[in-house]
């Protein structure tokens, strides 16, 4: 086997791989930057209840507990109102990137794909050209150079979808504790009168 250093398996996978290049670049820039966003907040749902709670504070719950408790005097209904427009503020924020990280996850392998595809053309364009003295090797060459594309377009999917769905589930289980945020709010400050 032929040692290939990453460059030369680079340009020999063709156009196809420039888009998968800007799409890892792109993937891993958004997968820094919400590993360093989810890393500077603290989610301690146990703390935030009974904790002092500020509007700057890198603990989403206990922000929409500084919303909720912001003016009791107006009501339960205005509360909830303004810890929910809070919520789904901090919902957002964390949510920022994850559409387009799902998105390359699932288009690189298309872009993969379509290079394949391109390279298979290209073979059988070659073969037909040549005629007669067409060799395995002349075939072999344009689907080798095809499948580079579909491997660099997994490369790219795999770590796209996989911290994808992980950041999605810290953003779910964020919600579950904002539900359950609420209950616990509503139970402290307005008690149902039996």
């Amino acid at each position: 086997m032929t040692n290939f250093n990453l460059w030369e398996l680079f340009m020999k996978g063709g156009a196809f791989m420039y888009p998968l290049l800007f799409l890892s670049i792109l993937s891993l820039i958004i997968i820094l930057e919400r590993i360093i966003y989810f890393a500077m907040r603290t989610y301690r749902f146990s703390q935030t209840l009974d904790g002092e709670v500020s509007e700057k504070s890198n603990n989403p719950l206990q922000r929409v507990i500084f919303f909720y408790k912001s003016d009791l005097t107006k009501g339960e209904e205005h509360c909830l109102n303004v810890s929910t427009r809070e919520a789904a503020r901090q919902l957002r924020h964390h949510e920022r990137g994850l559409k387009l990280l799902a998105t390359i996850g699932a288009i690189s392998p298309l872009i993969g794909l379509l290079g394949t595809v391109w390279g298979m053309v290209k073979a059988f364009a070659k073969m037909a050209s040549m005629g007669e003295s067409v060799s395995p090797a002349d075939f072999a060459d344009g689907i080798w150079t095809g499948l580079l594309t579909t491997v660099a377009g997994l490369l790219v999917a795999i770590p796209a979808v996989t911290a994808s769905r992980i950041f999605e589930s810290k953003v779910d289980r964020l919600n579950h504790d904002f539900n359950e945020l609420f209950s616990h709010l509503k139970e402290r400050h307005f008690p149902s009168k039996n």
